[in-house]
């Protein structure tokens, strides 16, 4: 299973640090909603993320089709349960009537000026809406830092716990690492933070974590496997003090 990513920072786009710059790989549905933007931050982490998402699209039809569209024919969207899409739009400057839903399961996250994408090609999807939402991605990226006990009592399962416990000196890596891995997971599922975090134990062995890709453990609780019966792979890593996480649903 082809899974591709990509992260980017405010120095791969700086123009997103200008406030009054509307970007132009943006198409105009696009800049509307920059527009209802009032808090900065939430208006730059949104654009690092568009601008992540369409590099990683952009860079996935040049492998598989040959082509390299524009940033601003690529129109990332959102589906009613929030999560994002990519549609390929065609017509005057990019922005006709005619779109291509594209078949894939894209997932975007950013922490403290970092955005990270993450593609994986599905089966099944028609022209304008999906047939079929198989696999499922889900990623996420988080800065390693310290989480009290009260957080990990609320959030976490037993057998992530103990995990913590065992853990010793790298406790804060692990605990970040697995509700990282949680969130992803919720994305997979595109449920987000609506159901209780605690029907997912995302467990980690205990070897030195690396900057490169190694799996992790995804366990859900009987009535939630019950709901979304299927196969899960996980994966993460570290990127300088950020771990991530990619969840994969088949």
């Amino acid at each position: 299973m082809n899974t591709r990513w990509l992260l980017q920072s405010f120095d791969d786009c700086p123009e997103i640090l200008r406030s009054d710059a509307i970007p132009a790989w943006l198409g105009p549905a696009e800049q509307q909603r920059l527009a209802g933007f009032k808090v900065e931050k939430r208006r730059r982490d949104w654009l690092l993320g568009r601008w992540t998402a369409k590099k990683l699209v952009q860079r996935y039809l040049e492998e598989t089709r040959g082509e390299r569209p524009a940033l601003a024919e690529l129109y990332i969207g959102a589906d009613p349960d929030g999560a994002p899409y990519v549609a390929r739009c065609e017509g005057e400057g990019g922005w006709g009537d005619l779109f291509e839903r594209l078949p894939v399961s894209l997932s975007i996250s950013h922490s403290h000026g970092v955005a990270f994408c993450g593609l994986i090609e599905q089966a099944g999807l028609g022209m304008h809406f999906p047939a079929a939402r198989f696999p499922s991605l889900g990623c996420d990226i988080e800065l390693v830092e310290p989480r009290e006990m009260c957080f990990v009592k609320s959030f976490f399962t037993e057998k992530e716990i103990a995990m913590l416990y065992a853990a010793t000196e790298r406790a804060d890596l692990f605990a970040t690492a697995a509700w990282s891995g949680k969130e992803a997971v919720l994305k997979a599922l595109r449920k987000g933070l609506r159901l209780d975090v605690r029907c997912i134990a995302c467990l980690f062995d205990a070897t030195p974590p690396t900057q490169e890709w190694r799996p992790f453990q995804i366990d859900l609780d009987a009535q939630l496997s019950a709901q979304f019966p299927g196969l899960w792979s996980g994966w993460w890593r570290l990127h300088g003090q950020h771990v991530l996480t990619m969840a994969v649903f088949a």
